[in-house]
């Protein structure tokens, strides 16, 4: 009983503390606090969720919500309203071609091995230093935005080619963003934001 008691506190810590990461991000990048809360629990609420985009011989090719479709959204959001496009597509080449270079196709999906992973939301975060540095908002929008559409492009699209021909006799579901909030799409815009909002200071 005591030790289901004591999980039990250390999941809630966890949660809380993951919590209170993510609504950081958001709140950086300029969101208020309940626009942060409500991103952070969509994400987790959507996360078993899969749009269906299209269908290649045996496999059906979907994006997660929450993993994928969520932070592209965002990062559109971003752009678009702090009028950082110009600013943005030169870091979103930077960290594309960093991700593809740290990522390749497998059975699996698109990975990333540890700790190549971490490449894209450092080289995002350090261009959105240099990019946006008079103003902390816009260097946090520009690091997560980079980061996700890099992350993206580089990983899944420009490797999507050699997936679908190493997996195309195999009868699955593949995702873009399937690792949810674990996969590398929604973590390079996060951890860009918190190696750019540190260093900043």
């Amino acid at each position: 009983m005591l030790t289901a008691f004591l999980i039990l506190i250390i999941f809630a810590l966890i949660s809380f503390l993951v919590y209170s990461i993510f609504t950081y991000v958001f709140e950086e990048v300029g969101f208020k606090w309940w626009e942060a809360s409500l991103i952070v629990f969509s994400s987790l609420l959507f996360r078993e969720v899969n749009i269906t985009l299209f269908q290649y011989e045996n496999l059906t090719i979907a994006i997660n919500l929450s993993g994928a479709l969520l932070p592209l959204l965002i990062s559109a959001y971003l752009i678009l309203s702090r009028k950082i496009f110009l600013r943005s597509l030169p870091g979103i080449i930077i960290v594309t071609f960093v991700a593809y270079m740290v990522s390749y196709a497998s059975h699996e999906g698109i990975v990333s091995p540890s700790p190549y992973w971490l490449l894209p939301p450092i080289s995002s975060a350090l261009y959105g230093l240099v990019a946006g540095y008079k103003n902390k908002r816009k260097v946090a929008s520009i690091a997560y935005s980079c980061g996700t559409f890099g992350a993206i492009i580089g990983a899944d699209f420009l490797h999507f080619k050699e997936f679908l021909e190493m997996n195309s006799s195999r009868q699955i579901v593949a995702s873009i963003g399937g690792a949810e909030i674990l996969d590398m799409v929604f973590l390079t815009g996060i951890i860009a934001v918190i190696i750019a909002a540190l260093l900043y200071e």
